[in-house]
């Protein structure tokens, strides 16, 4: 059913679980998971300090995908584990990947949602919103 599964992650510990849930999913279809951290991109100006820092952003993340890429790989051998990570706005870049690998399910975290906050919500409910394809949220 779903080969090409999708996990965004923010890095945060609760990740491991949809981590876990995509590659069980996956395992049952002969399938592949990959893991996708976005850093959010501030502004639309682009410097050389800035860059710098996302640069920065970006191998602290790798280290922690690649942390549970050899983790998980012990567990689930035989699923493809593959990691990205990419600088922009967080839901849009999801999505976009998404259509570009030919992504069948983006498996994410829920997040605790603060009534005080503005905007569209959660990241998980705007990428279930704009997403074409399904969208499996674990608490």
């Amino acid at each position: 059913m779903y080969k090409n599964i999708l996990v965004p992650t923010d890095l945060a510990d609760k990740s491991e679980l949809s981590i876990h849930t995509a590659l069980t999913m996956a395992s049952q279809n002969h399938g592949s998971v990959q893991l996708l951290h976005v850093v959010e991109k501030v502004g639309d100006d682009a410097d050389e300090e800035i860059e710098d820092f996302y640069l920065k952003l970006a191998e602290k993340a790798n280290q922690k995908l690649s942390d549970w890429q050899h983790r998980f790989k012990t567990d689930f051998v035989g699923v493809p584990i593959e990691i990205t990570i990419l600088v922009g706005k967080r839901a849009q870049e999801i999505i976009k990947f998404s259509q570009e690998k030919n992504i069948d399910l983006i498996v994410m975290t829920s997040r605790t949602f603060n009534k005080g906050e503005q905007g569209l919500g959660t990241l998980s409910h705007q990428v279930s919103l704009f997403a074409p394809i399904s969208v499996l949220v674990v608490r």
